[in-house]
């Protein structure tokens, strides 16, 4: 090895994808596809920046009534970071457009998906979650609650009927390379439809031109006849 050779590394905080509780554990996966079949099990992942991020949250427990929902999730470049932050889920309530709910017949689980975005000046999101488990025996409860942006008013039937919540953690996430500049670019199309557009205003100027040079070097000519 050279003495002069620099070595590169790069470190990714530790997510936690998973939590065991008592009789059940919790966690956050990211498939690739709307069907929620193929799993993503390495990470980083790089992903299209035009494509979906499907997002899936389950218990995983034998007993039935058990129900999930996402309180709160957040997107941002690093999981220390707190300041550059993205709510996908608020209070139980989307808070992005394009977040789509995928309906489930287990309430041990919960889907979405969110169109990918990213962060302006770096290269790689996480994503963080706070969920909430509940019992169905409880109902109504938080978790049948859903959406609920009133959430800093004491809930005194929810409060003592929330079974237990867990903090998630999923990433990083990438971007395909080549795309963020990619992404930047205006597409050939545009460029000869704006080129034709000059073009055009171009001859239109000069034919305007001429004939405004035409008419008055006619006006000139006049006026000169006129005094001889």
């Amino acid at each position: 090895m050279e003495t002069n050779e620099t070595l590169g590394f790069q470190f990714h905080p530790k997510v936690t994808d998973v939590v065991s509780q008592g009789h059940y554990s919790v966690s956050l996966k990211l498939y690739q596809n709307s069907d929620f079949t193929d799993l993503i099990t390495t990470y980083p992942y790089a992903v299209d920046i035009h494509g979906r991020l499907h997002v899936e949250f389950k218990v995983d427990s034998y007993e039935t009534e058990l129900q999930i929902m996402a309180e709160n999730c957040r997107a941002s470049p690093s999981l220390e970071d707190t300041e550059q932050t993205y709510n996908l889920i608020q209070h139980g309530c989307s808070r992005d457009s394009t977040l789509q709910t995928h309906p489930v017949s287990d309430h041990r689980l919960q889907r979405f998906s969110v169109h990918v975005f990213r962060f302006n000046d770096f290269q790689e999101v996480y994503l963080s979650c706070n969920v909430i488990i509940c019992h169905n025996e409880t109902s109504p409860n938080r978790c049948t609650q859903g959406c609920n942006m009133r959430r800093h008013r004491r809930d005194t039937h929810s409060s003592d009927r929330q079974l237990n919540s867990a903090r998630l953690s999923q990433g990083p996430i990438l971007f395909k390379s080549g795309q963020l500049q990619a992404d930047h670019t205006v597409p050939s199309s545009v460029l000869v439809a704006v080129v034709g557009v000059m073009g055009f205003l171009s001859v239109l100027g000069l034919v305007i031109q001429k004939h405004h040079y035409r008419r008055h070097n006619y006006t000139l000519l006049g006026n000169g006849s006129h005094q001889q």
